[in-house]
């Protein structure tokens, strides 16, 4: 079958099951299933799919139309100016997430900087090698409760060139001392759980039902994870450190008041491309 006529029969079907981005969804498939770029599908509608790769493609497909996202199809997610791979274990990184990049640029503006950076919750490591892709003389310390999502983290340091200059620690915030033997960060960023139990019911299957829920919700509110990391902060930063968070649309005056009750200073919020405010930036000064 030529590949026109395959992106077009996919696109129909996506259409029809009410999936948003049909055509870059089934062009993405299409491409992933014949190990080639998009770019070549444009250049090449006429090219012949043989049969072996038009079965996988469908499989693809098949799984789309369960609301299966396209990155986790792929295994593949970009992020900022790097790829990584995406699987179960880890939260699918999106494009909101980079306003936390933005922040520490904003802050650190010498990318020759030796900073020491903590990210809490790494999932794929995509905040902590973001940062070192931008900071050539950071390190970053990826910190997770799932042995499985730091395996992903530390294949995705390695791809991206980065595994001399990230590792990984097993720990989780709900624990007594879980900060303990960390030392001293410059920066600590964090993309923690964020959505109230309530609001299960209301999340997109490609969310609830293909992220790790660990990495979704905090609770009846959604703010479990702020309460639990905020008092550890000051024993993790160092003077003048700095503490970037991302928190749900609505929960930037109740994520700032949890953290500055803990001895930190308010910096700025950050907004998303959607006009979203999406993150915020805390100083520690030691008394």
């Amino acid at each position: 079958m030529q590949v026109k006529k395959l992106l077009s029969e996919l696109t129909e079907r996506f259409e029809r099951a009410g999936l948003d981005e049909a055509r870059a969804d089934a062009r993405v498939l299409v491409a992933f299933g014949i190990n080639k770029t998009p770019v070549f599908l444009r250049i090449n509608p006429d090219f012949e799919v043989e049969a072996d790769d038009l079965a996988k493609i469908q499989s693809f497909a098949d799984r789309r139309l369960k609301h299966e996202p396209v990155s986790k199809i792929t295994q593949t997610r970009g992020f900022w100016r790097l790829d990584f791979k995406v699987t179960p274990d880890v939260l699918d990184p999106r494009p909101d997430s980079e306003t936390l990049i933005e922040e520490a640029l904003k802050i650190f503006r010498d990318k020759s900087a030796s900073l020491k950076i903590l990210d809490l919750g790494t999932g794929s490591g995509c905040l902590a090698q973001a940062l070192l892709c931008e900071y050539f003389k950071a390190t970053a310390v990826g910190l997770d409760s799932s042995g499985k999502a730091l395996a992903v983290a530390a294949e995705n340091a390695a791809a991206n060139g980065l595994k001399d200059r990230f590792s990984t620690v097993l720990a989780d915030w709900n624990d007594d001392g879980w900060e303990n033997g960390l030392g001293k960060f410059d920066l600590i960023v964090a993309n923690p759980p964020y959505i109230a139990e309530k609001e299960r019911e209301t999340l997109a299957p490609e969310v609830v039902d293909y992220d790790p829920a660990q990495a979704l919700f905090a609770g009846e509110d959604g703010l479990d994870a702020y309460r639990k990391i905020a008092p550890a902060l000051p024993r993790l930063l160092k003077k003048d450190g700095v503490f970037i968070t991302e928190f749900g649309k609505g929960q930037e005056e109740d994520v700032r008041r949890i953290v500055c009750s803990a001895g930190l200073r308010f910096g700025t919020f950050g907004v998303d491309l959607g006009k979203i405010t999406r993150c915020l930036s805390a100083f520690y000064a030691e008394i």
